[in-house]
């Protein structure tokens, strides 16, 4: 499998991963008439995070020329995913509530994660153009 096989397809299950969790199966608080709470900001903001990964991991699919660039913005959007309910826009402060004690350390969790991966994958790039440049056959000129 090819590297870029291999990360876009990874990008993609990372952005659909990130976006599931936090659309539809961690626990943030509902709006209510009175008021809406921050953690559900912190579900939305996510929840489009994982859908511009998503996008992005297609798109380093599709675009080779690309993929250092497109690996830039993955861990950007990785950085993004752990601020969001920390830094961002923040979880409920009460340290019971669900939003608060696990979505909130998932999503960092994930954001790390996706940030870390897309560091691996900055390193391998250019471990393979040091490797594929020829030092060999360099003009002298005398």
């Amino acid at each position: 499998m090819t590297n870029g096989l291999f990360f876009g397809s990874i990008t993609v299950l990372l952005g659909t991963i990130t976006s599931l969790l936090s659309f539809i199966l961690l626990p943030f608080c509902k709006p209510t008439e009175d008021f809406v709470m921050r953690c559900h900001y912190t579900s939305i903001a996510d929840g489009f995070v994982g859908i511009v990964l998503a996008l992005v991991g297609i798109a380093y699919l599709l675009l080779p020329k690309a993929r250092k660039v497109l690996t830039y913005a993955v861990i950007t959007l990785g950085v993004l995913t752990s601020l969001v309910p920390t830094a961002i826009v923040g979880v409920c402060s009460h340290p019971h509530m669900h939003c608060h004690s696990i979505s909130s350390p998932v999503l960092q969790l994930i954001g790390i994660v996706i940030a870390l991966f897309g560091v691996a994958n900055i390193a391998f790039l250019a471990s393979r153009n040091f490797e594929s440049e020829d030092f060999t056959n360099e003009i002298h000129n005398v």
